[in-house]
């Protein structure tokens, strides 16, 4: 078989780093309502999410060279066996759950997700140590763009289909961009991911037109998603790379710039509808976490009420707030779903990962998971977040927990 020429390989290797842009893309959709039907709804996200589960375990061995397979080494070995055991007390509070079928659904794709995201990983490491194409590829570089094609996806999906695309609150005087299809405040902080990613490419990479319009996409998406939480993240992810630049030209015009914006975001997405106690009582979540914790917590403090369940019924009875499935909260859903044996081990868990990125080499790396991790950890405190039902945050999480804890053996990270 005759050997391919240079511009073969280049060409080769752009052509795989768009295949897993698209892999990406597909599997942020697996996370998506496709109709309002919830059965059509979940044949398609166990449907699609198994298939790009097979996808990148056979690409794992395409990739690798059966006479030189590539070696890899593990480290921060207790960040990821906590995640395992975080898992297997999930599964065994399927014993006790007050509804055992939601519980065990609830971890089977949790446990899907930590599969996937294992193999995407190794994946993306075998195809950089493998070396046999030019143009190294980067899980910035890819989710930044699966982020921007989804923006393009939404801001299209909202001219053509408003009435699904978009969602109305307060008496449909606002309307948030994510409709009944994603929660806007997830659709935020997707986009705030996308950003992060791409500011972790810029360090390495020169600004073009087309990765600023993606920037630019991304940003519309989520002013339009009208979500606090993720533009809060956003501010801070954008801050924190500025920071890290050490460019006293660019940090100066961004936090003048931010200075100046910030008063006319604050009146037209943090205060809507003039409700200033909507947002002192963080919507109503306040005093729903208190009738949590006074009444629900106190009930199972040990054990919790079972894998993403937080009461004996479907809704917990508030008597302050609103009746609600989940808590809006990823760590209030952590204590009430496992009680504090959960919580123990998430938070040993997370301090492990965290340890992991202190110890990280690759400064690209170190800099990717807090751009990746501001987005989601915001969104953890007012929404499903990395604990929570299953969603792309916890996908995130695990993208971060493996980029610290898998690496080629003998040779810098290349991811």
């Amino acid at each position: 078989m005759p050997e391919l020429t240079r511009e073969q390989v280049q060409k080769t290797g752009s052509g795989l780093i768009t295949l897993f842009i698209i892999f990406i893309f597909l599997r942020i959709n697996s996370y998506f309502m496709i109709s309002e039907s919830a059965a059509v709804t979940r044949i398609f996200k166990t449907g699609l999410r198994s298939l790009l589960t097979g996808v990148f375990f056979l690409m794992c061995r395409k990739f690798d060279d059966p006479r030189n397979p590539t070696q890899f080494e593990y480290r921060n070995i207790l960040g990821f066996a906590l995640y395992i055991q975080y898992l297997f007390l999930g599964f065994a509070s399927i014993m006790w759950s007050s509804d055992r079928a939601w519980s065990a659904l609830q971890v089977a794709m949790d446990v899907e997700c930590v599969v996937f995201v294992f193999f995407a990983w190794r994946s993306f490491l075998i195809y950089n140590d493998q070396g046999k194409y030019s143009r190294p590829m980067h899980l910035d570089y890819v989710v930044f763009c699966a982020v921007s094609w989804i923006a393009v996806q939404f801001l299209l999906g909202a001219i053509v289909n408003p009435d699904a695309y978009f969602r109305a609150t307060h008496g449909g005087e606002v309307q948030r961009l994510g409709g009944w299809i994603i929660n806007p405040n997830e659709l935020g902080m997707l986009c705030v991911v996308g950003a992060g990613c791409m500011y972790t490419h810029l360090m390495r990479s020169k600004l073009t037109f087309w990765k600023g319009l993606g920037w630019v996409l991304i940003l519309l998406a989520l002013l339009l998603t009208q979500s606090r939480s993720s533009l809060i993240s956003f501010f801070g992810t954008t801050f924190y790379f500025v920071l890290a630049s050490g460019k006293a030209k660019l940090i100066i015009p961004t936090f003048v710039i931010g200075v100046l914006v910030s008063p006319v975001l604050f009146f037209t997405i943090f205060v809507k509808e003039g409700d200033v106690d909507e947002v002192m009582s963080m919507t109503g979540r306040l005093p729903f976490w208190q009738d949590l914790l006074t009444y629900g917590f106190t009930e199972r403090p040990l054990q919790g009420f079972g894998f993403m369940r937080i009461y004996h019924t479907d809704r917990f009875p508030s008597i302050r707030s609103y009746p609600g499935a989940m808590t809006h909260n990823t760590f209030m859903q952590l204590l009430l779903n496992l009680g504090l044996m959960g919580a123990v081990t998430c938070g040993s868990q997370m301090l492990f990962t965290f340890r992991g990125w202190m110890r990280e080499q690759n400064k690209f790396l170190k800099h990717l998971g807090v751009g990746m991790f501001i987005g989601i950890f915001v969104n953890s405190l007012t929404e499903f977040g990395i604990f929570g039902d299953a969603n792309y945050g916890i996908m995130w999480w695990l993208f971060i927990v493996h980029i610290y804890f898998m690496k080629v053996k003998g040779r810098p990270n290349l991811g």
